[in-house]
């Protein structure tokens, strides 16, 4: 079973990101970049919030989920039914029964973050073979000419929101450098009338733009549109 980073915070999580994510938004400009493709894999859905955006505005497509949260994806089930196929699997073996036209994500398994001037991956996934193996599986469920599309976040800056009268949802963010490798750290700290009820440390592994384009150049993916380094859009080799 794959670990369950969120669990115990899962309650407050929904609540913290729509008051910071516009997620209608980042719908819609996805769909006009999902363009006529109909079969799309999620990586990372989370509690579903994005993808319930999306199928109000594009119902007819076949969208499937994953994510290594069991309780985040309870919230997702109860969000989205059976309008959305769930998995709980881990990206770095993924084994689905399906291929894809197109394939995203944005903070689940992967996002690109703005460190000042240059454009960082952050990952969930620590290793770096282990994230080399992930961009492999994804590509390996894409149908030729499939896309992949990473999102940038802004999950790498602080923020403190009061979610009502008694309970504070912190995220505080850090860095850390181990062995000439660098790590984000993302801390959820959830109050209830002063008192810490929850708390959940994150940590992302780092890498820069060039060397995870050299990994996803490996696995077949070529970098074919950044849209000024919000969706970072790859696509995989045709059969020659």
């Amino acid at each position: 079973m794959p670990t369950d980073l969120y669990q115990g915070m899962s309650d407050f999580y929904n609540a913290f990101v729509q008051r910071n994510r516009d997620y209608k938004a980042i719908a819609t400009e996805l769909i006009d970049l999902f363009g006529d493709q109909q079969d799309i894999l999620d990586v990372g859905i989370g509690t579903g919030l994005l993808v319930e955006q999306i199928i109000q505005l594009r119902p007819e497509l076949q969208i499937t989920g994953v994510d290594t949260s069991a309780s985040l994806l309870e919230q997702a089930q109860q969000c989205l039914g059976t309008q959305v196929d769930l998995h709980c699997q881990d990206v770095v073996d993924l084994h689905l029964d399906k291929m894809f036209d197109l394939a995203y994500s944005r903070g689940g398994a992967w996002a690109f973050v703005n460190d000042g001037n240059t454009i960082l991956l952050a990952s969930h996934i620590l290793d770096l073979d282990a994230i080399q193996q992930s961009f492999e599986r994804v590509a390996a469920h894409l149908r030729d000419e499939g896309r992949l599309i990473i999102i940038s976040s802004n999950a790498n800056h602080g923020k403190r929101e009061e979610l009502d009268g008694e309970v504070t949802f912190e995220r505080t963010v850090s860095k850390d450098g181990i062995e000439g490798e660098q790590y984000l750290i993302l801390d959820y700290r959830c109050h209830r009338n002063g008192g810490l009820v929850g708390h959940q440390r994150v940590r992302m592994r780092l890498l820069d733009l060039d060397r995870v384009e050299e990994m996803l150049v490996a696995v077949g993916l070529g970098s074919i549109s950044d849209h000024h380094n919000k969706y970072h859009i790859y696509q995989k080799k045709g059969s020659e």
